[in-house]
């Protein structure tokens, strides 16, 4: 049900941010525009309506909040934010922003499905306390605040450009500093690859896309000095304008390249358990002289059903005692089994769950293998079969984008740089013709510095607060240098300077609008750091 679920947000979020983008186009006013606009609403509607039925699911099958994996996180993310959607078509009555949100959802669940959807997903018990409910949660609505002052701060940038202002040399000049930028990170990179000491693993296409990663990390920081060196005079905005949409399109390239790449990462690991059963067959007739016969392959599934049935009758004591089982309470239950020799104890309500997950997914495949061979099957076929699954696995993994070696952080930065050029160019082409549409400076500038006052002192206490106290009880230090909470302090100080010099230095303008856009970006960044360098949040 919950894949179901699932598709249906996720296309519905789609279908939403579609007709909500294609309704903007028309004139103010327009009859058409309005019913699009509508239409984008219910769109987004339907989709809440299918997310919360998602968690709601989760929530009663689990018997918990479901906050506990990335999966479950982001979901509950999308949620808030689609909240704040409808607290914005309502109080601000801003069709325009209500729009801009919903690539925000839409995005947010496609992040979301690049992560296990299982419900065995569960924490270690050092961390099942109730501080993760406090911690995680308030976390979560702190973000969502934040997503708003984000998206507030890029249509402030975009509608501050006076494009009378901005003149031919203006543009050409931004051009010729981008240009400059990537040779200088291109010939940085070659020269350290030449040293042997980046990049040495990768050749061919690889190669000139992790040239064009590298580059690009090198290039952003000489960018802004060319920039600010070569472009003098008035501006018009222009250059916030240009770091409006680079975020913009290299967030959507990332996020466009992720779910290309989750794809390939889908058929690796099903390919993988095919190739896993297949070695289990081939055990089973290797026992019976060469070949897998029926009354053998039937005897051999009801061993499997014995199994399951054991975990089934595990995860009904385990409901009754409500703690964690130990080897003497389960002895009965497991008297006999198959498993007695493979489980370790004592055993949570997580565990147990985890090892039905598993032998319901190994049977799964091991029938369809069985299926596809026919029986009786020989110990010949299967060889033959495993060969032909290795060759697919191969070809996949030859085929797939980014390397499973040295080096795949750079292409991976390279493909997310040239998926975002179509999408820069096509921002750059609508901005002008929408700008007139995005409500006024000073109603963005307020709705960013409302949005940060109130997430402010909510990711405050959840994050950092309720994280530390939680993290003294699990692991008796209150702070641990992990990547996680490095990211949450770096995102926790962008906000605390926002507003200190909105309050002390009176900032506004494009130095706010900047300050709102890092401090999400940043959000976003600790969150796949977590997910990438692992650490002690790194469980799910």
């Amino acid at each position: 049900m919950e894949p179901i679920l699932y598709k249906i947000t996720l296309w519905t979020f789609f279908s939403g941010m579609i007709a909500h983008f294609i309704g903007l186009y028309p004139k103010e006013g327009d009859r058409k525009g309005k019913t699009l606009m509508a239409l984008g609403v219910l769109l987004i509607a339907a989709g809440f309506v299918s997310l919360t039925a998602l968690i709601a699911i989760r929530w009663t099958a689990q018997g918990r909040m479901p906050i506990s994996s990335s999966y479950e996180y982001i979901s509950v993310l999308a949620w808030c934010v689609s909240v704040i959607y409808f607290v914005v078509m309502r109080k601000l009555r801003s069709l325009f922003i209500g729009a801009c949100l919903s690539p925000v959802l839409f995005l947010a669940i496609v992040f979301a499905g690049l992560y296990p959807m299982r419900l065995e997903m569960t924490l270690v018990p050092a961390l099942q306390s109730y501080w993760l409910k406090i911690h995680v949660s308030m976390t979560i609505i702190g973000e969502a605040a934040f997503a708003l002052a984000f998206v507030a701060g890029i249509l402030y940038l975009i509608k501050n450009v006076a494009w009378n202002e901005v003149g031919r040399p203006v543009k050409s000049k931004s051009f010729t500093a981008l240009l400059v930028s990537l040779g200088a990170g291109l010939i940085v990179v070659f020269g350290l690859r030449g040293a042997g000491i980046v990049l040495t693993e990768l050749a061919g296409l690889k190669l000139i896309v992790g040239a064009l990663g590298g580059a690009l990390m090198v290039a952003l920081p000489v960018y802004v000095l060319l920039w600010r060196k070569l472009v003098t005079g008035k501006t018009g905005g222009f250059g916030g304008f240009l770091f409006a949409l680079a975020v913009l399109s290299l967030i959507i390239g990332g996020m466009s390249l992720a779910s290309v790449q989750n794809r390939s990462r889908l058929k690796l690991e099903n390919l993988m358990q095919d190739i896993q059963a297949v070695d289990q067959l081939s055990q089973l007739a290797n026992h019976q002289g060469g070949t897998i016969e029926a009354p053998a392959w039937q005897a051999f599934i009801e061993s499997r059903k014995a199994e399951l049935e054991t975990v089934l009758s595990l995860e009904r004591l385990q409901a009754e005692r409500k703690h964690s089982l130990t080897a003497d309470e389960a002895a009965e239950v497991m008297s006999g089994s198959s498993l007695a020799g493979q489980l370790q104890f004592p055993l949570s309500l997580g565990e147990i769950r985890e090892q039905r997950h598993r032998i319901q997914l190994e049977a799964g495949h091991l029938q369809l293998m069985a299926e596809r061979t026919g029986l009786p099957v020989s110990l010949q076929r299967l060889h033959g079969l495993r060969a032909s699954l290795v060759e697919s696995y191969n070809d996949v993994l030859s085929s797939d984008l980014i390397p499973p070696h040295e080096g795949s952080e750079a292409v991976f930065m390279g493909y997310m740089l040239l998926f975002a050029i179509p999408v820069f160019i096509l921002f750059y082409w609508l901005s002008p013709k929408l700008q007139g549409k995005i409500p006024e400076l000073d109603t963005l500038d307020s709705l960013a510095y409302r949005s940060v006052s109130l997430g402010f002192p909510i990711f405050t206490f959840g994050a950092l607060i309720a994280g530390a106290i939680w993290a003294h009880y699990a692991w008796g230090k209150w702070w641990s240098n992990d990547p996680k909470e490095m990211g949450s302090l770096i995102v926790w100080l962008t906000f605390l300077i926002y507003l200190h010099s909105r309050y002390i230095r009176r900032w506004s303008g494009n130095q706010a609008a900047v300050a709102a856009i890092l401090g999400f970006l940043f959000a976003m960044l600790s969150f796949v750091g977590n997910s990438v360098l692992g650490g002690l949040h790194a469980y799910g």
